[in-house]
């Protein structure tokens, strides 16, 4: 389970204006001298430390502190950090703690959990243990405590050998409640046989109410798989994990749909007993607080319980090598939108490195993204130029993600007639590069990508994601965040040896046996031999079930329902207090300033060497026609190459100056009265501080110089970004039926949804079969021609302060450049639409559900009560009733900046039932008055802060202010504002936009097809 709140941010930091200043123009160079300088190798640099702890570090190895044995100390310089770790003397379990002047603070917890079956018994028990403790006795913890905290991260995840529990806050009080929470949960849990029912599986009347009625299977859990392997990519990537190593990873750590049914809550307590122990725990923390609190709150009130037991009953052994490659082949649902015999999936594997040898594994990572990264890679020209797939498959690449790591490459959309070529094709390729050698360019370019990657200021949560599978297998994590060692061993190594990678290819890709071919067919009838499965399985267990029995299901059934119908003493979990969240953000440091006429902002966070550059192109004017074409265009425009330099070379020089380009199509509505909205084009860049001048020369060369007149590699381009189109349906689908609910309500959410949700999903299928490539590429380059404008453009950039006066004239000199063309239409008016209901009929199992009206924007007084409004409705109401009853994996209510207040479901088996009840929520809050008291109004206020005050990375520090337009003293009349919100003023917005059903909504619903729901 991932359960995420991230995806809910709306709402952005702001801009300071103040008084325009002027920058030296540097003398003009051509982009020869990128070409130049790119072409000449030279090392990679050690970064310098940004945070300096030195030596009067607080702890010392040797000493104890709160019962934990201090054993090593030392400073990690490519992320400023100081690493603390210690061993609890009583139970041995190990802490780590990454000491940082971060504001950011982040808390985990993980277990060693393999699984001995495909039940789902480590996923259900994550489940279970959140379904409250010992001390917390309440259902659901992790989501009751949503509204009870400021944290923007809280998890809980199953991995394929370990179940991790994070979260992350700025706030120091609530650090301390969520560590109770965590640690209580996953020590002490009810692990209840209600909520085994709830979270597992059960087996249930169809009609609770009708003991005559048919029998049909629930569960969180359950219906979760179903779901999740729904999803063709997921699938192969799980199969791939099995096949490929089949005596450590050969089970299904989440479970499956036919084997969750097999497990038992006895199996669940007496796995908690064992895997949870804390000696067999790792505990870590990220931060600026007191880690000696930490300390003692987990000594005194947890492991001083425990004693030390044996837990090498949880070590993962090493694959068994092969003495030959092997093949499997499997089975996959179909996609109604292409043909049949082009649905097939095939990838190869081969086992690499033990995870624990962290140069080896740094070493092989390298090598795979030489295999596959670049359009220079050999797999890639041999595999995806030739255009016959929609391109690589999710995951391509090396996967460091058990002890036994593994590098797969794999193609979807394939032709049956191309199946049979991909493994000769790949050992082909394999060959030609040990013959030929790796491009020196090519090398170069993707150690210098590298390198800018490793000197970004790494999120912390990203930092402890890449530290857990390695010291689950008890890896030197510490090492592992010693990049510039790892960079500078390896640099050493192909000075003495030109070949070392040839050499590594030949060691993993040629004499190495442990080889698996997957192959993936689609099942023209996946889903109806799903659903027998699912009949037979349940008349297996009726069959199983005695008389006495089959009354249980029809009284579980009730009992259920009436205890998700309880109240909850929720008053026993702790709670932040309005004086724990009084401070906000602090102010930025921008300046707004107007250079050859375009209004800049420049930020001067600090940031590790790396200067970030935002250009907004408005687009408004645009015609309909070139507007549906803008997403593609900025998917496909960077990617082919200038007039000076054809894709393969441009890529190269990209590669050894900066990170890639990344351009996206924006909608923008006004967020002070939504009356009017604009379309953009957001280029996003970054660069090394030293090579600032080269991103400037390297942007202009692309945005002046594009060209589109290689057809075969264009067309692939728009292969291969309809197939990601059709592929991020499953995962993402609650915001594609948000959005496309939405389009239903105004012509700019229309608009978004044609740009970007299963409208433009289907639209730019049926236009790719109706008009040529070179009618294709004809329409694109009318959009370039219109679009690269000085006089149409805004700009962002993020630097450090003592950077700023050196890269203006850089800037400066490429803004000289750009042309002024005439002038755009800087906005259009919105509309509002009238009421309508669509269904999507979608090749999936399960629903995604959502209706949407159009409420107040913004910067409107009602906003943050209609905020905190949908904070209460998701925790009171469509939590409990459509997730918790009904069997979706996730509900919610949300307010955008936008003014569109919409409801929504994720993963739901019962769409029709869902759709009713978000029709109900009027009935549903005039019934339950009473709930609606100062002190959930505060728990609604909390959840909206943790999307108000979310953290933001230096890089991207104005980025949302710079898109949306909203500026810190509205950001901060705004926070007041939800402060302020009192109990009338929810009832007052309740009367004023539910009472009655609003003049312009629209209702959506994608899944499979139901005779059950009218449109």
């Amino acid at each position: 389970m991932i359960r995420h709140i991230k995806y809910l941010k709306s709402v952005q930091r702001p801009l300071v204006r103040i008084l325009h200043i002027k920058s030296p123009l540097q003398n003009a160079t051509s982009v020869e001298r990128v070409v130049s300088s790119a072409n000449t190798t030279k090392e990679i640099e050690s970064s310098m430390p940004y945070i300096i702890d030195g030596q009067k570090y607080n702890y010392k190895e040797g000493n104890i502190y709160q019962g934990f044995l201090c054993e090593r100390v030392e400073p990690i310089a490519d992320f400023g950090l100081m690493s603390c770790t210690l061993r609890h003397l009583g139970t041995g379990t190990e802490f780590w703690h990454l000491d940082s002047h971060d504001i950011q603070n982040v808390f985990s917890i993980h277990f060693r959990t393999k699984p001995f079956d495909s039940t789902g018994l480590p996923h259900v028990l994550e489940h279970l243990v959140l379904c409250g403790s010992e001390n917390l006795p309440v259902r659901d913890l992790f989501y009751k405590m949503i509204i009870r905290s400021v944290a923007n991260f809280m998890n809980a995840m199953t991995g394929p050998d370990y179940t991790m529990y994070p979260f992350s806050t700025k706030n120091e009080a609530d650090f301390r409640n969520l560590q109770k929470v965590y640690l209580d949960a996953v020590f002490r849990p009810n692990l209840f046989f209600m909520d085994f029912l709830q979270e597992g599986w059960r087996l249930e009347h169809q009609d609770l109410h009708n003991p005559k009625s048919d029998i049909v299977i629930k569960g969180v859990v359950y219906n979760e798989m179903i779901g999740s392997y729904a999803d063709n990519s997921r699938f192969f990537k799980q199969k791939m994990l099995n096949y490929i190593l089949p005596n450590t990873y050969g089970h299904i750590a989440p479970g499956t749909q036919l084997e969750i049914p097999k497990l038992k809550l006895e199996e669940i307590v007496n796995y908690h007993n064992k895997y949870y122990h804390p000696s067999n725990a790792r505990i870590f923390s990220y931060g600026s607080f007191d880690l000696e609190k930490t300390l003692e709150l987990i000594d005194k009130e947890y492991l001083s319980h425990y004693d030390r037991i044996d837990t090498s009953f949880s070590r993962i052994p090493s694959e068994d090598r092969w003495s030959q490659p092997r093949c499997a082949s499997i089975q996959g649902r179909p996609d109604s939108s292409i043909s049949l015999d082009h649905q097939n999936r095939v990838g190869i594997a081969l086992l690499m490195c033990d995870i624990t040898d962290i140069q080896e594994s740094f070493e092989v990572k390298i090598l795979s993204e030489l295999l596959i990264r670049s359009p220079n890679s050999p797999f890639h020209k041999s595999m995806i130029d030739p255009n016959f797939s929609g391109g690589f498959t999710k995951w391509t690449g090396y996967l460091p993600n058990c002890k036994d790591t593994y590098f797969n490459v794999g193609l979807q959309d394939v032709a049956n007639n191309d199946v049979e070529i991909f493994e000769e094709l790949f050992d082909n390729t394999v060959h030609k590069v040990i013959m030929e050698g790796f491009d020196s360019k090519l090398v170069e370019a993707i150690l210098c990508t590298q390198e800018l990657l490793r000197k970004q200021q790494s999120e912390c949560k990203r930092l402890l994601y890449r530290s857990t599978v390695l010291w689950n297998h008890d890896g030197d994590v510490v090492a592992n965040l010693k990049i510039s060692e790892l960079f500078e061993k390896l640099q050493t190594k192909l000075k003495d040896n030109p070949n070392y990678f040839e050499q590594k290819l030949e060691k993993y890709f040629i004499n190495n046996k442990h080889k698996l071919t997957l192959i993936m067919r689609p099942n023209a009838v996946h889903e109806i031999e799903r659903r027998q499965a699912e009949a037979k399985l349940i008349r297996k267990k009726l069959k199983e079930t005695n008389d006495a029995e089959f009354k249980k299901i029809y009284k579980n059934g009730l009992k259920l329902e009436a205890l998700q119908q309880a109240p909850d003493n929720i008053n026993v979990l702790p709670c932040l207090s309005i004086n724990d969240v009084q401070k906000p953000i602090p102010r930025p440091q921008i300046k707004e300033i107007t250079l050859r006429g375009v209004p800049t902002l420049i930020s001067h966070e600090p940031i590790a060497g790396i200067t970030y550059l935002k250009c907004m192109f408005n687009t408004t004017g645009l015609s309909l026609n070139d507007a549906m074409l803008l997403p593609l265009f900025c998917n496909v425009f960077s990617e082919m190459g200038s007039s000076n330099h054809d894709y393969r070379q441009f890529d190269n020089i990209i590669r050894s100056k900066m990170a890639r380009l990344e351009c996206t199509a924006k909608i923008v509505e006004n967020v002070t009265d939504s009356k009017t909205y604009r379309l953009g084009l957001l280029m996003k860049a970054f660069a090394l501080d030293k090579n600032v001048w080269d991103m400037f020369q390297l942007c202009e060369e692309i945005l002046l110089n594009f060209q589109l007149e290689d057809i075969d590699r264009l067309k692939m381009l728009v292969t291969n970004y309809i197939t990601k189109l059709t592929l991020d349906v499953a995962k993402l689908g609650h915001l594609h039926v948000m959005t496309a609910s939405s389009a239903l309500v105004t012509n700019a959410a229309q608009l978004k949804s044609l740009l970007s949700g299963v409208d433009h999903i289907d639209y730019m299928k049926k236009y790719v079969k109706e008009n040529s490539i070179e009618a294709i590429r004809d329409s694109l380059k009318s959009i370039g021609s219109k679009v690269f404008s000085r006089s149409n453009l805004r700009v962002a950039i993020n630097t450090s302060e003592n950077n700023v006066f050196k890269i203006l004239g850089d800037y400066e000199r490429f803004l000289t450049h750009l042309p002024i063309l005439e002038h755009n239409i800087e906005a259009k008016e919105i509309f509002l639409l009238e009421p309508s209901f669509r269904y999507h009929n979608l090749d999936m199992p399960l629903s995604f559900c959502a209706k949407t009206f159009f409420a107040v924007p913004y910067a409107h007084e009602d906003h943050p009560a209609l905020r905190v409004l949908a904070k209460f409705l998701t925790s009171k109401y469509l939590w409990p009733v459509v997730r918790e009853k009904n069997g979706a994996y996730g509900a919610g209510a949300r307010i955008g900046f936008d003014g569109l207040f919409n409801v929504h479901s994720y993963r739901d088996p019962n769409a029709s039932n869902t759709m009713k009840v978000f029709d109900k929520t009027y009935e549903w809050l005039q019934a339950h008055r009473y709930k609606l008291d100062e002190q959930a109004v505060f728990e609604a206020k909390l959840a909206v802060l943790q999307l108000v005050d979310w953290p933001i990375s230096p890089g991207e520090v104005s980025l949302d202010s710079f898109v949306l337009g909203a500026s810190y003293d509205i950001y901060l009349q705004y926070r007041s504002r939800v402060l302020a919100v009192t109990v009338d003023q929810v009832q007052n917005v309740i009367e004023k936009y539910f009472r009655d059903e609003p003049k312009h909504f629209g209702k959506c619903i994608l899944g499979p097809k139901s005779d059950e729901i009218e449109v």
